[in-house]
């Protein structure tokens, strides 16, 4: 007979409070959303609680990208717990690469005490996303383009992954806005191509589309925006 999951929880931090003997999870999420892909997740726990059998048990977590391709393993072994109850753990895992968009997943397996593996679910870890497309309302472009304290042309940065080229882009609501000297105008397919390599930019300008309208911090008539690998939101 199979080991029973109870439950599978993904979170920032997590693990043991000494003052209550619970387990503690913190900034639980099954979504991340970030602007550029690849990124790194600095830290990450996972709560995993099984049905106990009064003997000490072992599962075996497979980690798998989008495309289903293992990106690592992990063992984590449960101390004997009464018959009935829940055993629990917490697993911390570092700097957790983030290669592409899309649904990570779990493989569970039960590693037998005389050798071999019994499967026993595959989980969703999280989905990586993009941030959702702003949708402007009638007149709403028409109104912010009136304004001056508030922002209407961004121009950020964009270092190619594993690459030392930095692209410098600008997006503006403002059709006649001219681009200084060294900037580009950001594609309009949202795709730049370098050493015959394509890289997605849809991230960016919407993530760039949420800042037109917001007040200026400064006051000028460009906001500058650096974009970098480490730039994620996490929900």
């Amino acid at each position: 007979m199979s080991t029973k999951l109870k439950y599978f929880i993904a979170g920032e931090a997590g693990g043991l409070n000494k003052q209550t003997g619970r387990i503690d999870m913190h900034g639980i999420f099954d979504v991340l959303t970030s602007p550029i892909f690849p990124i790194v997740i600095p830290n990450m726990a996972i709560l995993i609680g099984i049905e106990a059998n009064g003997k000490e048990q072992t599962l075996e977590l497979r980690l798998n990208s989008p495309k289903d391709e293992l990106l690592g393993k992990i063992q984590v072994t449960f101390p004997p717990t009464y018959p009935g109850l829940t055993a629990k753990q917490t697993l911390k895992l570092e700097k957790l690469p983030v290669i592409l968009k899309g649904k990570y997943t779990v493989d569970i397996l039960e590693v037998k005490a005389k050798g071999g593996y019994q499967f026993i679910a595959t989980e969703d870890l999280f989905t990586a996303v993009f941030p959702p497309k702003r949708e402007f309302k009638e007149g709403e472009i028409e109104e912010i383009l009136k304004r001056d304290d508030v922002i209407k042309t961004v121009i950020t940065d964009y270092k190619v992954p594993d690459n030392e080229k930095v692209f410098k882009f600008q997006l503006s609501l403002d059709p006649n806005e001219k681009l200084p000297e060294g900037v580009q105008p950001f594609p309009q397919d949202d795709k730049l191509v370098v050493d015959g390599k394509e890289y997605d930019l849809t991230g960016i300008r919407r993530n760039v589309e949420w800042m037109f309208g917001r007040k200026k911090q400064q006051p000028q008539s460009e906001e500058n925006v650096e974009t970098e690998n480490s730039n994620k939101n996490i929900n």
